[in-house]
């Protein structure tokens, strides 16, 4: 009995050694990317919704693509539907479309809950494919104002996709594509970066009907050329206010390629 509860022990031991390696290898991932935090402004109700058929309730569509879907929920009460692993049916309505779908949780950040989608079909396939073009992407792209931050310029599409332009005496000293959960950012004095941007789990500062959340941006070791092609035909096609904002971002990032 005691040699098989030593064994029982040993075992255990060896998984707690096994899981603090793992941590570190993380750890020394993480640290090897530098990150920063950034504000991300976020509307409460949009006009991308799911209605979840078991439920019976409507969620916002804070992200979708052909990879899944980020809802956020309307209370905290509604966390304990949405484990991760379960999956949830009923109808996706995006761009004046309505199209079932079906997706699994995979992760949860404060009220944002990301999914996969399961059996993708069809018809919403083609219509995600037909959403995610970047001229449809920059073209859809709306000014708004952030009442709390004058010197800031916002671009937003629903379907999760936002230019942010910093100002400084008239003039942007900062600016960012989010395209999903990817970005492009510039900063004077520095040259152009791309990275991850991944929601934080606290719920951020909210104003009116417009939340601004936390996002960590991890930056990566070697641009991200793709990303850089398609911020830039986004740009293209963005209806900006002034001709010169778009052509300083398109110089910007044809000097990250060149």
């Amino acid at each position: 009995i005691v040699e098989l509860e030593l064994s029982r022990h040993e075992k255990i031991l060896k998984r707690l050694f096994a899981n603090i390696k793992n941590i570190k290898q993380n750890i020394v991932i993480m640290s090897g990317n530098a990150s920063d935090k950034r504000r991300l402004p976020r509307f409460h109700i949009t006009p991308c919704q799911f209605h979840d058929q078991d439920l019976s309730k409507n969620f916002s569509v804070q992200d979708v693509s052909l990879g899944g879907v980020a809802i956020r929920l309307l209370a905290h009460e509604d966390l304990v539907n949405f484990t991760i692993g379960s999956k949830h049916q009923g109808i996706l309505k995006i761009e004046g479309v309505k199209l079932p779908c079906e997706f699994q949780v995979r992760y949860l950040r404060g009220l944002i809950v990301g999914g996969e989608w399961v059996h993708l079909q069809e018809d919403l396939k083609s219509q995600l494919e037909r959403i995610s073009l970047p001229r449809f992407l920059g073209s859809n792209l709306k000014a708004y104002e952030l009442q709390d931050s004058p010197n800031t310029l916002w671009y937003h599409n629903p379907i999760g996709v936002d230019l942010l332009l910093y100002l400084s005496d008239s003039k942007i000293n900062r600016w960012t594509v989010y395209l999903h959960q990817n970005f492009v950012s510039w900063d004077e004095g520095e040259s152009v970066r791309t990275g991850r941007s991944l929601a934080e789990d606290e719920e951020g500062y909210a104003h009116g009907i417009v939340r601004l959340e936390t996002r960590l941006l991890n930056y990566d070791e070697q641009i991200d050329q793709r990303m850089i092609e398609t911020s830039m035909e986004l740009i293209r096609s963005a209806p900006l206010k002034e001709e010169s904002i778009r052509q300083l971002l398109i110089a910007h990032l044809q000097g990250a390629l060149s």
